[in-house]
């Protein structure tokens, strides 16, 4: 009985003796979901570095090829030599490079929609604005059922989950879970 791979690298090591797999260095995009890059090899420390000035073709099978791609210059990823061209399979991440940030409720907007800044985490527990960080629009998801929004206070401090929108490309959409509804139980009842 013969041990059964099941995770991906042992799938890689697998397939690699049987085709061309290449480390390589993204610099600049070509078009569409074309990239240039650089081929690189590991050090003995597990650093990667660039082995050649020469410029390989690469195509991104996870970025539609009829929109500019949106990976960043300087990413590494695993080439395959598939048919003669090389190719790779990175997703793009959203804006800001994370899925979850620290944020600040800067403005409320209508429908539970809040313009909110990412944050930079301090030592003492506080916070800060981050200096080129994000400033987007997100929806709490606490008041698209109930209230009638805006009842998140301003400079509340909140974590901005970011989530894929569907289309074509897919985008980014934020959202996060504020539950705060004493604004709402102010009401006057008659007796």
């Amino acid at each position: 009985m013969t041990d059964a791979y099941v995770d991906s690298f042992g799938r890689w090591a697998q397939l690699s003796g049987r085709c061309g797999v290449q480390l390589v260095r993204l610099t600049a995009l070509e078009a569409a979901n074309r990239y240039w890059a650089v081929p690189l090899e590991l050090a003995a420390e597990g650093a990667a570095a660039p082995v050649a000035d020469g410029a390989l073709s690469v195509l991104n099978l996870a970025e539609p090829a009829n929109q500019a791609g949106q990976l960043e210059a300087g990413l590494d990823a695993v080439a395959l030599d598939v048919e003669g061209r090389w190719v790779i399979f990175v997703r793009p991440t959203a804006p800001g490079g994370s899925t979850v940030f620290l944020a600040r409720v800067a403005a409320a907007l209508d429908s539970g929609a809040y313009t909110v800044v990412e944050q930079q985490a301090l030592a003492d527990g506080g916070s800060v604005d981050r200096e080129g960080g994000l400033s987007v629009t997100a929806h709490n998801l606490a008041e698209r059922d109930l209230g009638p929004g805006d009842a998140t206070p301003l400079d509340a401090r909140v974590l901005v989950l970011t989530v894929s929108v569907p289309g074509e490309p897919p985008t980014a959409g934020y959202v996060f879970d504020h539950p705060l509804y004493a604004r709402y139980l102010d009401v006057e009842t008659t007796p």
